[in-house]
C-alpha cells in the first residue's frame, strides 16, 4: 500500500482540507482515507475543554468503521468520504498503543493501492513510511501554537502548504516555516481549490502513486 501523509502544525491547520483536495484529484474510489488520532496514555483533560470520546477512550485503541459514526454530517471523516475515499478508517489510540493500532489499520486495508493518511504520530514513530509527505500550516495560526514536532515534520516534508482562503499569510508564519527549511518546497494556496490549479506537479505525482499502487496490487 502506497501512503500519502498529511500532517499539520496544529489543530485546525487545514489537514482535512488538504486531504480532501488530494482525494478529489483522484478518480473516485482510488484511495482509502485514514484518520489517525492519538491521545495521552493517561487521560487528564481534553485540550478542547469538554467531555471527549477521543481522549477518554477506555481501551488501548479503537478502530471506527461504522458508517453511522463516520458519516455524521460535518465531521472530518464525513468530509473524507464525501471527497471520494473508497473507504474511511478512523483509528483512535493512546500514545503507547499507536503501533498496535497502526498494525490493525494496515491489516484492514490490505490490498488497498493507496491511502491518504491524516495524522503524524505513526509517521513520527516510523510505523508508517509515506511515499509522499505533506505538511500544512494555517495562514494566521502563530508559530508559538504549533506542535513541538513541526520542525521535524517540515524538514521531512516533500511539500509544505500554507493554507489560505483569503488574505495573504502572516509574515510570521512564512518566516517561521522558511527558518525550518520550507522555502524551496512551500506553496501558498487555497487548499479547497482543485489540486491541479495550485500544484499540478503534486497532482501528477499523486496519480503516479495511485497507478503504481494499483500495479503492485495486481502483480501481487
Amino acid at each position: 500500500m502506497r501512503i500519502v501523509s498529511v500532517s499539520g502544525a496544529c489543530s485546525r491547520a487545514g489537514k482535512t482540507t488538504l486531504a480532501e483536495s488530494l482525494l478529489r484529484a483522484l478518480p473516485r474510489g482510488s484511495a482509502a482515507a485514514v484518520k489517525f488520532t492519538t491521545t495521552e496514555d493517561v487521560f487528564e483533560r481534553c485540550p478542547r475543554g469538554s467531555v471527549c470520546v477521543v481522549c477518554d477512550i477506555d481501551v488501548p485503541f479503537r478502530i471506527v468503521r461504522d458508517s453511522a459514526v463516520l458519516r455524521e454530517p460535518g465531521t472530518d471523516t464525513d468530509r473524507l468520504a464525501a471527497a471520494g475515499a473508497r473507504e474511511v478508517v478512523w483509528a483512535i489510540a493512546r500514545a503507547g498503543a499507536a503501533p498496535l493500532a497502526w498494525a490493525a489499520v494496515t491489516r484492514m486495508l490490505e490490498g488497498t493501492p493507496l491511502a491518504i493518511l491524516e495524522g503524524s504520530t505513526v509517521v513520527e514513530q516510523g510505523l508508517a513510511r509515506p511515499d509522499l509527505r505533506l505538511f500544512v500550516a494555517h495562514r494566521s495560526m502563530p508559530p508559538d501554537r504549533w506542535k513541538a514536532t513541526s520542525a521535524a515534520l517540515v524538514a521531512a516534508a516533500d511539500r509544505v502548504v500554507i493554507h489560505t482562503a483569503g488574505p495573504a499569510p502572516s509574515s510570521r508564519v512564512v518566516d517561521a516555516l522558511d527558518a525550518l527549511g520550507a522555502r524551496d518546497k512551500r506553496v501558498i494556496a487555497d487548499a479547497t481549490r482543485p489540486l491541479r490549479e495550485w500544484a499540478p506537479d503534486l497532482e501528477r505525482r499523486l496519480h503516479g502513486l495511485a497507478g503504481a499502487g494499483t500495479a503492485v496490487s495486481a502483480a501481487s
